[in-house]
């Protein structure tokens, strides 16, 4: 396996390093949309009893149910990247909350349960402002369908291609409040020009815990402040959350806390299915290579 602080552990954070330098203040009050937790211990997830049926959920110390089976190391994304790039994008766990204090902890929660979230059923209420705000989102992505089009709209690279998330290209000044449609993030299958969106994602400063977002409580936002946080050397990501600081420090970077940022991704571009979900961490079918594309390497995406 890579090194742990190896640059497949790069993440979204070069946006929100973006965000700290334009001090982006925030938006309103919190949400009621389930988000990662500010305090509580690190929370080990049990393993599957295989002899229950296959909906029996996996529960976590914050309450998010990961459904067994439907992470079982054959996807793409999995097999491209068998360990998830942060421990903010897993199923269970603390959502990359700064409740993990260790790097040990902090690897931990990366090879945590991934997979599909058992979805909180919706009112009618709810349901019905979610399909409004999610066709709001697909004409973003009808809008953007390539990295060129994203660079003409004020959008900037701010990672590499990564396996399970794609290429994050952001616009930092659609970052001070969730408006589904503008999305301060574009996610794309590679960096090349014409490269294909695949999805979006909000990354909103906000204090006070995650931006009020989608309809309903399955819009999970995540947050990069395990074990200190990213290691930043200026604007960008040279390791991930499971880095010591010593290690951070070695490749002329600085661990930081991203505290006030958080992220959701939604998986609502035409003819891609992400089968874990809608506002998933992660996208199984993406695969691909780091620094590549999606459909490099011997684990190439697979879109129905």
């Amino acid at each position: 396996m890579t090194s742990r602080v190896g640059t497949w552990k790069i993440v979204a954070g070069v946006g929100m390093l973006a965000l700290i330098g334009a001090g982006c203040g925030s938006s309103g009050t919190s949400s009621s949309s389930a988000g990662a937790p500010t305090t509580g211990a690190p929370t080990t997830v049990a393993k599957a009893n295989t002899t229950k049926p296959p909906t029996q959920a996996v529960v976590s110390g914050t309450g998010v149910r990961v459904i067994p089976g439907s992470a079982d190391g054959t996807s793409p994304c999995e097999e491209a990247a068998p360990t998830a790039a942060s421990p903010g994008e897993v199923g269970a766990g603390q959502g990359g909350s700064a409740a993990v204090k260790t790097a040990a902890q902090a690897e931990a929660e990366a090879h945590g349960a991934r997979g599909k979230v058992q979805p909180v059923p919706l009112t009618p209420a709810e349901q019905k402002a979610l399909e409004v705000q999610i066709a709001v989102a697909k004409q973003v992505a009808r809008a953007y369908p390539t990295v060129k089009d994203a660079e003409a709209a004020g959008y900037s690279k701010s990672t590499v291609y990564v396996p399970c998330i794609g290429a994050h290209y952001t616009n930092v000044g659609l970052a001070a409040k969730f408006d589904p449609s503008h999305p301060s993030e574009l996610l794309y299958a590679g960096t090349d020009p014409d490269s294909k969106i695949v999805g979006l994602s909000y990354l909103v400063w906000h204090s006070g815990g995650p931006p009020p977002g989608f309809a309903g409580a399955n819009d999970r936002w995540h947050q990069h402040n395990a074990n200190g946080g990213l290691c930043l050397k200026g604007t960008l990501v040279v390791a991930g959350e499971s880095s010591t600081r010593q290690e951070c420090a070695a490749m002329g970077g600085r661990k930081t806390l991203l505290t006030d940022v958080w992220m959701v991704h939604a998986w609502i571009v035409p003819g891609i299915t992400c089968k874990w979900g809608t506002f998933s961490g992660e996208c199984p079918e993406l695969g691909g290579r780091l620094g590549g594309t999606a459909t490099d390497g011997p684990y190439p995406s697979k879109f129905s």
